[in-house]
């Protein structure tokens, strides 16, 4: 156990992992409140998934490999679900005794739950950060806790205070923003002559997006429409990890010239900067992103969840004007005919395209990370500079 931090020190825990959705915001609030107080310093709770390892120990933080799970209606799972839960908790209870401890920010998901409950019973503020539509399971049982829950839209729970609610919007890195499309395009490896199309499924990826895409690279109208003499397109094919060479190989087999494939790009305001148009899942830091950096988009959000948060997230830019949704029907030969219509509709609308992007600038929120961060410090009872 390391020893009590010095009396001018900062102490924060930063609970939170298993998806970039959840940890890009805490680096996001992590990145000002450093600016902000020189002298706080961070504990990471998060979980031993890759995404985890690639984004806090590739940047050389030290973070803690909780073995909490995520809660199954299996009961068959429910001995490994407390097994892990415990450990979880007693590693925390451990931890709070041995430290003092100013704020723990709960990045939401499950991986948030044990640090955050063994923090509230300890009187140490807890505040969520909760970027979706609508609050799932973990994020619910985290809100009893909150000092401060802080929200992408607005939104209520039942029993709950609306001072309870910050309507902030998603931390976001300052990386994403001021960016030159030039020099982004140059280090992605795309030319300048060439408008933009991102494909994306987050960080991990999107294997019904990407086979819809594969099927529409093999129709003659729309490789027509992309290499249109008046305003040709490129791609810029985000896979996921584990979707990679499947595409990497249809985009051999294509022969198309501008059809960059990769399986993750780490910097994301220099694809945001790169794009034109984007089809993307609907999580809610990448529609957080496409309003704050004015990228239209058409989302198709992920099908699975029973609670449909992505598709609550989607309505929520549609509304604004920001996007167009598209029901994934998950079979290739199903999304390829409506997604070909749509996409024939906007590549070269252009009076389209600038509305949504007029419209989506209009409802971002690029100041989130700051006003968190300073929440932060205000809790901790710290000036800052």
């Amino acid at each position: 156990m390391v020893s009590e931090p010095a009396t001018e020190e900062a102490l924060f825990v930063f609970a939170g992992g298993g998806t970039g959705g959840h940890l890009y915001p805490g680096l996001a609030v992590a990145e000002q409140l450093q600016k902000l107080l020189p002298s706080s310093v961070i504990h990471w709770a998060a979980t031993p998934r890759i995404i985890d390892q690639r984004l806090l120990a590739e940047k050389g933080i030290a973070y803690v490999r909780q073995p909490v799970q995520p809660f199954s209606r299996d009961i068959r799972r429910w001995p490994s679900f407390y097994q892990a839960w415990r450990e979880s908790c007693n590693f925390w209870d451990e931890f709070f005794n041995h430290h003092q401890v100013a704020v723990v920010l709960a990045l939401g998901g499950y991986a948030a739950a044990p640090a955050s409950r063994m923090a509230h019973k300890k009187n140490i503020p807890v505040a969520l950060l909760n970027p979706d539509a609508k609050m799932g399971l973990a994020n619910r049982y985290l809100a009893r806790r909150a000092k401060v829950i802080f929200t992408q839209w607005p939104m209520t729970l039942p029993g709950m205070g609306a001072d309870l609610f910050s309507v902030t919007g998603v931390p976001l890195r300052a990386s994403l923003f001021h960016r030159s499309r030039e020099k982004s395009m140059a280090a992605l490896g795309l030319v300048s002559d060439r408008q933009t199309l991102v494909i994306t499924g987050a960080s991990l990826g999107a294997g019904t997006i990407n086979a819809a895409w594969c099927e529409l690279m093999r129709d003659e109208e729309v490789l027509n429409a992309l290499n249109h003499p008046r305003q040709p397109w490129q791609i810029l094919h985000l896979t996921g990890t584990a979707e990679f060479s499947k595409v990497q190989q249809a985009a051999i087999a294509s022969g198309a010239a501008h059809w960059k494939v990769m399986d993750y790009c780490d910097d994301m305001g220099g694809v945001w900067a790169a794009a034109d148009l984007a089809i993307t899942r609907a999580g809610a830091g990448l529609c957080a992103e496409l309003e704050a950096c004015g990228v239209p988009a058409i989302l198709m959000p992920y099908p699975f969840h029973r609670d449909r948060h992505q598709h609550a997230n989607a309505e929520k830019l549609v509304l604004h004007g920001a996007a167009v949704m598209l029901e994934d029907r998950l079979e290739a030969a199903a999304n390829g005919p409506a997604l070909k219509k749509l996409l024939l509709e906007m590549l070269h609308n252009d009076h389209r395209r600038q509305s949504m992007r007029t419209a989506a600038l209009a409802n971002g929120k690029p100041t989130a990370a700051l006003q968190v961060a300073r929440w932060l410090c205000r809790a901790a009872g710290r000036s800052i500079v």
